[in-house]
């Protein structure tokens, strides 16, 4: 029996006592008939089923100070329903009986322990009732508990408060034993560990046993521990031994202090109560324990060797254990840490994420295990692409693997063949063994150059995973290096810069920091990083949602999305020509490439496009999407150039370089308004659209504009020129347009009208559709909402 159910068992044993010498005076009294035939017939079975479950009950609660009720096995919760039924008859069929508070109190724990609280508390409210009672002082502890349990805290503890005057006053131990019991579980469940001290001191003035208050003083041990009061929580444990302890807290006591000491710096004086506790037999059931924390006092010393070898010995002694989980983390944490062995560190994380160690301790092996996966992942792709290069730049050294991988599989054979146990019908079996044992040297499929690319790619991001989850910023800061010298045209260069930024402010070093800082805030116009620089070094933000550009890209996508094709691509690159540190610049040389490739299918010229993005944009988003299909378009040209040259036995002098070639060779099948191929070339465009923009021009020069000077923006798109309301629907930089739009809403039955206004911001002429006008607001507003549902 443990000590936390032995003083519910003593009461139980007192009450049967007093029962039994009830019984003699029932017998000699009136009532004698009614309360015999009561008892031997439905109260001493009841009473009988009720004490064995509620032994069993208490025997499997291992905690002195527990607030949560545990759910009961199922074979206990069908004596209690026996329990209930056998008091419930009491209370129908023999109400004069002097057993009904006994029954109640019965039927109000039996619910109790299987967690039906709203019933219990019914019949410990109709015990309550009952006024000459001697099991009032249990009942309102009783109530106090099921209130606890029913989340009604402040109702419980003010009932506690009031039992444990009483239970003082009437001399009531073992009440006032259970009221703190429950009061300090509910602190400490709560996290009110100070309040919960308070009270304990208080428990440990009362009249308990020696057992008891050494169970009491170690459970206060813990408290302090927990609020971190390490000299005073030593002092507690150190007290335990003054009274008689179960050999459980005993050894626990000691062990507590011995921990402290480490936690105190006294690291050899832990060290020497550890052993002392080793060296005694009757302890050998925690020997586990107590060498995991030998172990640890060697990690905080950073005695590292002494450290994984005792922790190697207790996850190889005690694998099965708790002690023996903890230390197999340990293990790969030095592994990971200090021998810098990740492979072996990866099988340890693996196999603590699935031992007996704490759960928290497992879902952080689960995670390490995740990143050492893609650290090693990582690595081998490096590995992979190194070996591709030797042999993209030395032939011998593919034809010398070649013939070392052979020789291996010819040595593993005579191997295999030699064993006469070998069964003979194995053969496919080994042979796919082989292939996983030894990799096959394989010829390169990509050329040098998308190596490099690659090679840059995965040092940059194993170098974020290095700084961000493994909180290695040297190591990480290698990486970024080693991604920038890879490739010139490096895609992720304003991140890597940003990240180095980041890694000389953590070394306190300002002056490299804000040289990293300004140089991406003065290179990378285009990449949102930008502004993380700026706060960096407290530079004005750009607002990327916000593009003076932007209306004039809106009209070329409405144009792309009336399928004018060539007129679209003919405005788009006025976009990036005339705007080119605009974003607008490289999305319009984005949506160039997508029309060319996915809508005018001529592959060439697309690529001839998205190679321009790729030199003039090569930081933005859209540079970076077009990144993998460029490289693969570009090694496709060159295997058919390869093989076009082997044909023709020369080099061939028809080598495409340019949009130009691309345009007029390729596809000169299609055709192409010259406005593509001039705006293209950058030379002087020769379509309508050049009229267009010199008479443009000439207005602009002349400042003639038809905006009117009274004009009042009223709300948005809303605007008021003298008592008259417009409604501005879009705007066009193309008159054609406007003229073509403001048509298709004269048909709809709307009246309106163009507006001509230079727009200083943008050095440009729009047309402007206003429809109108209107004799009030909310006509205007009405408009709005039909043409714009907003």
């Amino acid at each position: 029996m443990n000590i936390f159910s032995k003083y519910q068992n003593q009461k139980l044993n007192t009450r049967s006592l007093i029962l039994s010498l009830l019984l003699i005076v029932f017998i000699s009294g009136c009532s004698m008939w009614t309360n015999f035939k009561t008892y031997f017939n439905t109260y001493y079975n009841a009473n009988k089923i009720f004490t064995e479950a509620e032994e069993k009950i208490l025997e499997e609660r291992k905690e002195l100070f527990a607030y949560e009720e545990k759910p009961i096995n199922s074979n206990i919760s069908k004596d209690l329903n026996e329990v209930i039924e056998k008091t419930s008859a009491i209370l129908q069929h023999n109400k004069e009986s002097d057993y009904v508070s006994e029954a109640l109190i019965m039927t109000g724990k039996s619910f109790y322990y299987q967690q039906n609280y709203s019933r219990a508390l019914r019949k410990f409210n109709e015990l309550s009732t009952i006024e000459d009672s001697e099991l009032l002082l249990e009942n309102e502890l009783w109530t106090a508990k099921t209130l606890l349990q029913m989340r009604e805290f402040n109702k419980a503890l003010r009932l506690l408060d009031e039992v444990k005057t009483k239970a003082i006053e009437n001399e009531e131990n073992q009440i006032l034993i259970d009221t703190y019991r429950s009061k300090i579980g509910y602190l400490i469940y709560n996290k009110e560990f100070s309040s919960a001290i308070s009270e304990i001191n208080q428990f440990l003035n009362a009249e308990i046993d020696d057992e008891l208050r050494a169970a009491v003083l170690y459970e206060m041990g813990l408290m302090y521990k927990i609020s971190e009061e390490y000299e005073l929580a030593e002092k507690a444990f150190i007290e335990v031994d003054e009274y008689a302890p179960t050999f459980e807290i005993d050894f626990n006591s000691k062990f507590e202090v011995a921990k402290l000491k480490g936690e105190l710096g006294e690291e050899d004086q832990s060290l020497e109560l550890l052993q002392e506790l080793r060296d005694e037999d009757k302890f050998s059931d925690s020997w586990g324990d107590i060498d995991l924390e030998i172990g640890k006092i060697f990690y905080d010393k950073n005695e590292i060797d002494k450290a994984f070898d005792k922790f190697t010995y207790v996850d190889t002694t005690y694998k099965s254990t708790e002690s023996g989980g903890i230390s197999g983390f340990y293990r790969a944490e030095i592994l990971e840490n200090f021998y810098n062995d990740y492979d072996s560190a990866l099988v340890f994380y693996k196999k603590t994420a699935s031992s007996g160690a704490p759960q928290e301790l497992k879902l952080l092996a689960q995670k390490k295990s995740v990143l050492l996966n893609k650290y090693i992942s990582f690595h081998e792709k490096l590995d992979d692409l190194e070996k591709q290069l030797l042999y993209l730049t030395d032939n011998n050294s593919f034809i010398q693997d070649s013939l070392d991988y052979v020789e291996l599989l010819k040595l593993d054979s005579i191997k295999a063949a030699s064993n006469p146990n070998k069964n003979q019908n194995s053969k496919l079996n080994r042979n796919q063994q082989l292939n996983t044992k030894y990799k096959m040297p394989q010829r390169p499929k990509i050329s040098a150059d998308s190596v490099h690319a690659l090679n840059s790619r995965y040092y940059f991001e194993l170098a974020n995973l290095l700084f961000s989850e493994f909180d290695n910023p040297d190591s990480a800061f290698y990486y970024y290096t080693l991604s920038l010298q890879e490739k010139e045209n490096n895609p992720n260069q304003a991140q890597t810069l940003f990240a180095m930024g980041n890694y000389y402010a953590i070394k306190q070093n300002k002056q490299k920091a804000d040289s990293m800082f300004t140089l991406v805030y003065n290179k990378f116009q285009f990449d949102p990083i930008r502004n993380e620089a700026a706060k960096q070094i407290g530079k004005p933000l750009y607002d990327f949602n916000k593009d003076p550009v932007e209306e004039e890209y809106i009209v070329a996508e409405a144009i792309y999305d009336s399928l004018k094709y060539q007129k679209a691509i003919n405005r788009l690159f006025d976009i990036y020509k005339e705007n080119p540190k605009s974003i607008y610049a490289s999305k319009s040389l984005y949506t160039i490439g997508f029309i060319l490739e996915n809508d005018l299918k001529m592959p060439d010229s697309a690529a001839s496009v998205y190679d321009r993005l790729m030199n003039e944009y090569k930081t933005s988003e859209y540079a970076k999407s077009i990144q993998n299909k460029l490289g693969g378009y570009k090694q496709e040209q060159q295997r058919l150039q390869a093989i076009q040259d082997s044909i023709n036995n020369t080099n061939s002098s028809q080598n495409i370089t340019g949009v130009e070639e691309t345009i007029i060779s390729s596809e000169a099948n299609l055709e192409i308004d010259d406005s593509i191929k001039t705006s293209i070339n950058n030379s002087t465009e020769t379509d309508d659209s050049t009229s267009t923009n010199k008479t443009i021009q000439e207005k602009i020069n002349k400042n003639v504009v038809s905006k009117s000077d009274n004009e009042q923006i009223i709300s948005r798109d809303i605007f008021k020129i003298g008592n008259e309301y417009f409604v501005q629907v879009s705007s066009w930089k193309s008159k054609e347009i406007a003229e073509e739009e403001l048509g298709k809403l004269i048909k709809k039955k709307y009246s309106g009208k163009i507006i001509e206004s230079f727009v200083e911001e943008l050095n440009a002429v729009y047309y402007r559709i206003r429809l109108g006008p209107y004799d009030n607001f909310n006509s205007a507003k009405d408009v709005r909402k039909k043409i714009n549902k907003y």
